[in-house]
């Protein structure tokens, strides 16, 4: 029986590019396996999603018991290497480590942790909160990130158990060994946008060039600073209703945030940085690259890469209410011009599918009449053939005299 030789797994962090990575494995999956002896498991990335909710015994996901061991039996079964990409994974503690290191013994495990600037992701993150149901304002947010006691705070307690990369680093080269992970950043705004995608495939062991540039589009993109503040307001209220986070996460962060927000993001303001908060990300930023350097990973990349870069922008407070007002009924016209079209689909398929019923009724109905009375339907079909028999003797003799 086949055995895997090494089990890459892309851990994240959450806003470095996972799902720029993600989209494009999946675009090139059958390609890598047949070219690169690259499996990229599961039927759809859904499926490593659901196998990490069951490692990590995450609530969602009809299908999630038994996820795990469907996706590790998949790459035991598989000659050559496997790659799976899920950011969840980078909070897993050390039990969880240890049981995915067991579990697919004989396999090498190969840990891939793509990072990007702090300064950057801070902002990053925060719209991403919004769309998953958070309501901090920026300012709240950056308080209890930049606070002493940060981890005990619900903001800070979130965003540094994905995004404290000295722990992260530790903890997992801990089981792992450093010399099987791999610390692969992201390069400064202004760069070609495959460097991502080419430092990845060093690590992975494949040609990127021979690949298609597919799979990037529609990637998981920020929104802009007003479309933020519109779900940070709506989020409350689908509270107040009693909204589960199931229907939220389809209705709202994907309808409203990912479908239709998302896609405004260049027609509005970037947040900022205000520079009386910068200090203590260049602080957290300097232990960062220090703990990375001295710690023995295989870095692809420059460290240089994770200084903090501030893009210039607007604060929450700077925006108009009337802005966030037109973005709201841009936004609004946009999900109600959906609605209507949805609702006309809806209803032509409605209106097929009860002529449709209509038909099959009838025929139905004509079938129970042949088989209550075949002998009506026997002779019936003779008188036809008699009835049919003049016109069929006139067709062939004209056709005799014509030759």
């Amino acid at each position: 029986m086949p055995v895997s030789d090494r089990i890459y797994l892309h851990i994240g962090v959450p806003k470095s590019g996972t799902s720029y990575v993600q989209r494009r494995l999946l675009a090139n999956k059958e390609q890598l396996a047949q070219e690169a002896g690259l499996l990229f498991p599961g039927k759809t990335w859904g499926d490593q999603v659901l196998a990490v909710r069951d490692l990590r015994g995450i609530r969602g996901g009809r299908e999630r018991r038994g996820a795990w061991n469907r996706l590790r039996k998949e790459m035991a079964a598989w000659s050559g290497s496997s790659v799976v990409s899920m950011e969840w994974l980078c909070a897993a503690d050390e039990e969880t480590i240890a049981r995915i290191v067991a579990d697919v013994a004989p396999a090498q495990v190969e840990v891939v942790i793509t990072a990007r600037d702090l300064g950057r992701t801070v902002a990053a993150a925060w719209q991403e909160y919004l769309q998953n149901r958070r309501e901090w304002t920026w300012e709240d947010f950056l308080a209890q990130l930049g606070s002493e006691q940060t981890r005990e705070t619900a903001a800070g307690s979130h965003f540094w158990a994905q995004q404290d990369l000295t722990d992260l680093v530790t903890r997992w080269s801990g089981v792992v060994g450093p010399e099987h992970t791999h610390v692969v950043t992201l390069p400064h705004p202004g760069a070609d946008p495959d460097v991502l995608w080419q430092r990845m495939a060093e690590v992975l062991g494949f040609d990127p060039a021979r690949f298609a540039a597919q799979g990037e589009r529609d990637a998981n993109e920020s929104l802009g600073l007003e479309s933020a503040e519109v779900m940070r307001r709506v989020n409350p209220l689908t509270r107040r209703d009693g909204l589960g986070y199931t229907a939220y996460r389809s209705g709202f962060k994907q309808a409203l945030g990912k479908d239709v927000l998302a896609h405004r993001r260049s027609l509005e303001s970037r947040v900022a940085v205000p520079e009386d908060q910068q200090g203590w990300i260049r602080e957290v930023a300097a232990r960062h690259i220090a703990s990375v350097a001295s710690s023995g990973v295989h870095l692809v990349g420059d460290l240089t890469d994770l200084e903090p870069v501030f893009a210039p922008g607007r604060q929450p407070s700077q925006v108009p209410a009337e802005e966030i007002l037109d973005t709201a009924a841009e936004a609004l016209n946009e999900v109600s011009q959906r609605w209507l079209a949805t609702r006309t689909e809806l209803r032509r398929l409605q209106a097929r599918h009860d002529r449709l019923s209509a038909d099959l009724e009838a025929a139905r109905a004509r079938v129970a009449e042949l088989e209550a009375h075949p002998v009506r339907f026997a002779v019936g079909r003779r008188t036809d053939r008699a009835r049919r028999l003049p016109a069929l003797v006139r067709g062939r003799v004209r056709d005799v005299v014509r030759r």
